[in-house]
């Protein structure tokens, strides 16, 4: 009866490895990711931080609605600039990584982007993404970007 209560309650007679904690390692890769997106064009190392961030399935909800894959999202790294429109830089703040809890090979990521263009506009997005770890990296499965209104 009491080993029973035992595993009811959740507790486990054989002792239980230790999880890693993924928001390191989750953090520089977005950490990363916003640094190869601040550049333009991108480089051949800027599109393996994007090819390494984003899984082949992953589905992304643009900030306009428009959901998009990843074989869009590498394509727009090999589009040219407009001549004299202004640069971006890309910095992540109120970054938020959580484990899923019971699963130890999802997080979620909130955080708020913040866009500085080059002529002196400031736009923040509130982004979420789901990171699934397999083989042994996380990567994006899923993305949303949402506007927030202006000050």
């Amino acid at each position: 009866m009491i080993f029973a209560i035992w595993l009811l309650s959740g507790l486990s007679l054989f002792p239980q490895a230790p999880r890693d904690d993924p928001r390191p390692a989750v953090g520089r890769q977005l950490s990363e990711f916003l640094t190869a997106a601040s550049h333009s064009p991108a480089s051949a190392d800027d599109k393996r931080v994007f090819a390494a961030f984003f899984a082949d399935d992953v589905i992304y909800t643009r900030a306009s609605g428009v959901v998009i894959h990843k074989s869009d999202i590498m394509k727009s790294l090999d589009e040219a600039p407009n001549a004299g429109s202004p640069t971006s830089s890309y910095t992540g703040e109120d970054v938020d990584i959580r484990r899923v809890i019971n699963d130890d090979h999802v997080v979620i990521v909130a955080f708020r982007l913040v866009q500085r263009m080059s002529d002196g506009t400031v736009n923040q997005y509130r982004n979420t993404g789901t990171f699934v770890q397999r083989g042994g990296r996380w990567q994006a499965v899923a993305w949303q970007a949402t506007p927030m209104p202006k000050p």
